[in-house]
């Protein structure tokens, strides 16, 4: 504020003018107001994120984690409409509803303000394949590294995994496991898959021979012969080195081999002619 004072010798008088006054006054009037509209800006937000998106807009749901499973698939099995909004989601009937899919492992479901919801995903990954009876019908069922049991998803391919026949499975159940006493062959399964060579592509199946007192050894066909092989429960990588060398020095000598036995330490085998 600028203020003038002007001497005037006629009359003997000084005169004072405010005239900084009215501008000052102005600038404190344009402050306040906006400093009002701030605040109602500010209450506005306020009451929209508070208030209006939880309660009135549809819900985001974002997934991660999916590899057989699309969104879309897990959304219709969530069940969630357009009118489902961030504060009328249920996370724990979410979560209750995705672990019912046998081929999802485990799920965790989280809502984050003011209209998300992020799901996390971890699928069932199959390290072998096997034959079921159902209903009149051959089924190709998918087992992961716990022994767990779960039907292949439509377009799904099973044929790079290994197939293991003979197990005892009477009544089949999506999502149902395997005896304790297989899950270890699914674990060496599972532990010959992450080496960089590829030796489970040597057999086209596992079948399981019982024995008594509820053991069981292992009877592999390789791939590319018609020899078939007899082995213990062991299934390693130098297992199935082995039974590669093995299978080219025995063709090599006689081509005839119908059967070769690498149980109790030694190698034998028999021709296609022997009795067995």
């Amino acid at each position: 504020m600028s203020d003038t004072f002007v001497y005037t010798d006629m009359n003997g008088f000084v005169t004072e003018h405010h005239s900084g006054h009215k501008t000052a006054d102005s600038k404190v009037m344009m402050l306040k107001v906006l400093v009002g509209v701030l605040c109602a800006v500010l209450a506005v937000e306020v009451v929209l994120y508070t208030v209006i998106i939880p309660s009135l807009v549809p819900v985001k749901i974002s997934f991660s984690g999916l590899q057989q499973y699309t969104s879309e698939e897990l959304v219709r099995i969530l069940n969630v409409s357009s009118d489902d909004t961030w504060i009328r989601f249920d996370t724990a009937a979410a979560a209750s509803a995705l672990a019912t899919c046998a081929a999802i492992e485990s799920v965790s479901v989280e809502k984050r303000f003011p209209d998300t919801v992020f799901v996390s995903v971890t699928e069932r990954i199959p390290v072998a394949t096997t034959l079921i009876e159902a209903d009149g019908r051959t089924l190709p069922v998918q087992i992961d590294k716990n022994g767990v049991l779960f039907s292949a998803k439509a377009g799904t391919s099973v044929a790079q995994l290994p197939l293991v026949t003979g197990l005892p499975v009477e009544q089949y159940a999506d999502g149902m496991r395997l005896h304790s006493k297989y899950r270890a062959l699914m674990q060496q399964l599972a532990a010959l898959e992450t080496l960089p060579q590829k030796y489970l592509t040597a057999v086209s199946e596992i079948h399981i021979e019982p024995k008594e007192y509820g053991n069981y050894e292992l009877v592999l066909y390789p791939t590319y012969s018609k020899t078939r092989v007899l082995t213990d429960r062991t299934l390693n990588e130098d297992a199935l080195q082995y039974m590669i060398v093995v299978l080219d020095v025995v063709n090599s000598i006689e081509p005839d081999i119908a059967e070769i036995d690498l149980r109790y330490g030694s190698v034998s085998f028999r021709t296609a002619a022997s009795a067995f």
